[in-house]
């Protein structure tokens, strides 16, 4: 689990230096969204509020919320063009691995990541794996 966590720090740095040169201004790493699955409105949370809810003790309500590595938009989060979730698979490195399953009980139960995404954002989700490359 700890190379798995290396690897995805060492992904998030590469994106940042990489898209840095070619999308200025029209990339975000990790943004957070807040989805209403029953209005189907779907709110960007800022850093700002996430530490306000972290430092005033309130963080559990982040729950629920969708934190994909990458999205690429038109200058703000809300403005998705494609999302990206970066994939490191310990075993079967020569197959993509699954999207992650909501377990039950949990707001986005019967769902995973990628349907997710999908939903919030409206734009296809597509997971990144070493050796793969993009998987859609």
């Amino acid at each position: 689990m700890q190379l798995g966590m290396e690897m995805h720090e060492a992904a998030l740095r590469c994106a940042a230096r990489e898209l840095t040169t070619l999308r200025p201004g029209g990339y975000s790493l990790e943004p957070c969204y807040r989805h209403d699955t029953d209005t189907g409105v779907t709110k960007v949370v800022t850093e700002a509020d996430i530490h306000a809810l972290k430092q005033s003790g309130n963080g559990g309500e982040l729950q629920g919320t969708l934190v994909p590595d990458v999205v690429i938009h038109a200058g703000h989060p809300g403005q998705a063009q494609a999302v990206y979730d970066f994939k490191f698979p310990c075993a079967n490195v020569d197959e993509a691995p699954p999207w992650r399953k909501y377990p039950k009980g949990h707001c986005h139960q019967g769902f995973h990541q990628g349907e997710m995404y999908e939903q919030a954002l409206g734009v296809r989700a597509s997971r990144i794996v070493p050796r793969l490359g993009i998987v859609r």
